[in-house]
């Protein structure tokens, strides 16, 4: 009798478990919808994101700007004063933080459209976390936070596919940022 109600205990158990819906962050991205996992690769563990694969403050992290690592972008670690840990990552995406992503841009180097902007949190827009990148590793150049930021903007802006919804969150973010971060 015991073992029949543990048997059916451990199918009700597995029953409820597949009927739950994903794991949620409950964050925001840039555009005020819900945040996406940066990891594209499920075993994929080296990539600075949290358990789930967000680039989140939920363990610590500073790493919030989720970036496709491709041929052409594997040069970033490099080129930010940083080992070439990026070589190593191509066809993966990994999340950085807005210091190396900052001087990256402000290097003239990247594509154009290595972000990707479902999986970057609202809060790499807001004045407390820019705050954090005023200096990076001793490598700054001038203005590169707000070139790093306006390169942000921009590709996110893009990748919006003319979505006013995103396009007015976006922009509201960055003009709240913007106002609060220039003055």
């Amino acid at each position: 009798m015991c073992k029949v109600f543990f048997f059916l205990f451990v199918i009700i158990v597995v029953m409820i478990i597949t009927t739950i819906e994903p794991f949620e962050s409950g964050l925001k991205n840039v555009y005020g919808e819900p945040l996406q996992p940066c990891r594209k690769i499920s075993n994929d563990n080296s990539g600075s994101w949290d358990k789930q694969g967000y680039c989140s403050e939920m363990i610590k992290g500073v790493h919030q700007i989720c970036f496709d690592v491709t041929d052409e972008t594997s040069d970033f670690s490099s080129e930010t004063g940083q080992t070439n840990w990026s070589e190593g990552r191509v066809d993966k995406n990994h999340c950085m933080c807005l210091g190396a992503w900052a001087l990256y841009k402000a290097k003239g180097k990247g594509t154009g459209d290595e972000l990707l902007c479902d999986a970057i949190p609202e809060n790499a827009l807001s004045v407390d976390y820019i705050k954090k990148w005023n200096t990076w590793n001793g490598y700054e150049l001038p203005d590169q936070i707000k070139k790093g930021v306006d390169a942000l903007y921009t590709q996110c802006k893009a990748q919006a596919n003319n979505d006013t919804n995103k396009i007015d969150y976006l922009q509201d973010k960055y003009d709240i940022l913007m106002d609060t971060y220039t003055n």
